[in-house]
């Protein structure tokens, strides 16, 4: 789709169901990626929209379940902090309660239920996004970390 097209169609769906402006949620999600003529534009966004939710909730469930973390996480997650366990299980709880409504629009849509969910899966973005810095910024310099290399000899 036309990136002209989307936001006229968009700018008409925002009017009628008071949704965040199409700048706003496309720095966020990055909506402008729809490519395909759709008869359910706000289907198709929440959909994109969800690639980003599920995709930060496996990234969150990668920090608490690390089995097959990569090693450049394994600093944070040796040193991670009860504060940051608890900022992680409240973004992913929050996270999968989103999941879970749009599970259910999967099975029943409805064009006002899809603009309701954007406009959660919206704002709860916008208040999640501060726990994620602080996570982020903790694994980039992870607390009490001694990095303990081995010296053998190789000749």
């Amino acid at each position: 789709m036309e990136l002209k097209n989307l936001k006229k169609e968009y700018a008409e769906l925002e009017k009628k169901y008071k949704l965040p402006k199409f700048e706003d949620l496309n720095a966020d999600f990055e909506i402008d990626k729809l490519d395909k003529e759709s008869d359910s534009i706000l289907r198709a966004i929440r959909k994109i929209m969800m690639e980003k939710i599920v995709n930060s909730m496996s990234f969150l469930e990668m920090l608490t379940n690390p089995v097959n973390a990569p090693r450049m996480y394994m600093p944070y997650i040796r040193t991670m902090s009860a504060e940051d366990r608890k900022i992680i299980d409240d973004i992913y709880s929050s996270l999968a309660d989103l999941s879970l409504l749009s599970l259910e629009l999967e099975i029943d849509t409805a064009e006002n239920n899809e603009a309701n969910l954007i406009k959660d899966v919206f704002k709860k973005w916008q208040e999640l996004r501060q726990g994620f810095r602080q996570i982020i910024a903790s694994i980039k310099a992870p607390k009490n970390f001694v990095n303990k290399r081995e010296k053998t000899y190789f000749g």
